[in-house]
């Protein structure tokens, strides 16, 4: 990681923590009412999760064909639970998600391609949602908190970045030769960092591009519809939990409205997929706490709210992402840390180099949950 993005994730986190010590009252509030909050409640938040991850298996499956919603979810919490522990976690958590797939017998081009795929769609919801939260904005939702000049910005830059990657990508799959193009243009580079990398493999990029375009346009093809359904589920339960752990807290819709809650979390998420610190800690509680209070919530059940959502988008991934990792490594006791293949390394390196110039550098790898 480079020295800005160490200084970056360490002074975002001393924040946190001085933010943690001054508000020590306001913090002993909140998990009194986090300690209040009612079984029913409960079980409805707990059983958001759960429906969930079921939709995140959903979603996983429906980009890489022959793999199971089970397994899907699996590789879901399992990459969402290393975004969350490790900084720049990128290459750790699409390492392991190419590991699990493979060991499960999904083709090494499926397995590339599904890497991509993940990124470029993980990027896509990021500048779609920011572009609603804009749109909203716009109309005065948030007009004490946030200047409406911030939205006009945000619309544009959006719909720009959005309208030059469909135009690239577009052109990528349904233009071979676009594919063969961009093997070309990363051959040199490629061979200049396989002499820094000795590892990594001696591969013919333009073959392997045009190889993967073909099946990416077959899996458009014949999976587009589900495709698009499976991420319109899994992030209409993003939302869900957004409102439920909020009004859970008594915050209803005469004190903060729903349109305010999305610009609250879609502006957070953005400011969290732009920085290397894992699982946005320190960015998402300040964040929303902040803009919250703002819009009227009572400080202390804001706090709780937002603990709460941590918990449950945070903390709680890292235990069940764990879980489903040392399942996977119980049953394939024979994966290593060396069985990774040279083209889905490949294909990661695409989606590095290719999806974040195409689409905006979302900061968001394969699995990640800037999502929450």
């Amino acid at each position: 990681m480079t020295r800005w993005r160490q200084w970056l994730t360490g002074g975002v986190l001393l924040l946190f923590v001085a933010a943690v010590v001054l508000r020590r009252a306001e913090l002993s509030r909140a998990l009194d009412e986090m300690a209040g909050l009612s079984a029913g409640w409960v079980l409805a938040l707990l059983g958001l999760v759960a429906v969930s991850m079921v939709a995140e298996g959903f979603y996983a499956s429906s980009i890489t064909p022959g793999l199971t919603v089970g397994r899907g979810a699996m590789v879901q919490q399992a990459a969402t639970a290393a975004n969350n522990t490790i900084i720049g976690s990128g290459p750790v958590s699409t390492g392991l998600r190419i590991a699990m797939l493979r060991s499960w017998r999904v083709p090494d081009v499926s397995v590339g391609v599904t890497v991509v795929a993940l990124n470029v769609i993980a990027a896509y919801k990021l500048w779609a949602i920011t572009l609603v939260v804009a749109v909203v904005g716009t109309f005065g939702a948030a007009d004490e908190v946030v200047d409406r000049r911030v939205f006009a910005v945000a619309s544009v830059v959006a719909v720009v970045v959005i309208g030059a990657s469909t135009v690239l990508w577009w052109g990528i799959l349904w233009h071979p030769r676009a594919a063969v193009w961009l093997g070309e243009r990363l051959q040199r580079p490629w061979a200049t960092l396989r002499r820094r990398v000795p590892r990594l493999p001696d591969t013919h990029l333009p073959s392997l591009a045009e190889r993967a375009g073909a099946e990416a346009r077959q899996l458009v093809v014949q999976r587009g519809i589900r495709i698009l359904l499976g991420s319109v589920a899994d992030q209409m339960m993003v939302v869900a939990k957004q409102l439920a752990v909020v009004r859970a807290f008594g915050i209803d819709d005469s004190v903060v409205s729903t349109a305010q809650l999305l610009i609250a979390f879609g502006l957070v998420r953005l400011a969290v997929a732009l920085t290397p610190i894992p699982g946005g800690i320190g960015i998402t509680e300040i964040g929303l706490a902040a803009l919250l209070s703002q819009f009227g919530g009572a400080e202390a059940s804001v706090l709780a709210a937002v603990l709460t959502y941590r918990a449950l988008t945070f903390l709680l991934p890292i235990i069940t992402g764990g879980a489903c990792f040392a399942i996977w490594r119980w049953r394939t006791p024979h994966v290593g840390a060396g069985t990774t293949a040279s083209e889905p390394q490949l294909a990661y390196s695409l989606a590095g180099s290719g999806s974040g110039s195409a689409i905006g550098s979302s900061g968001a790898s394969a699995g990640q949950t800037g999502r929450d």
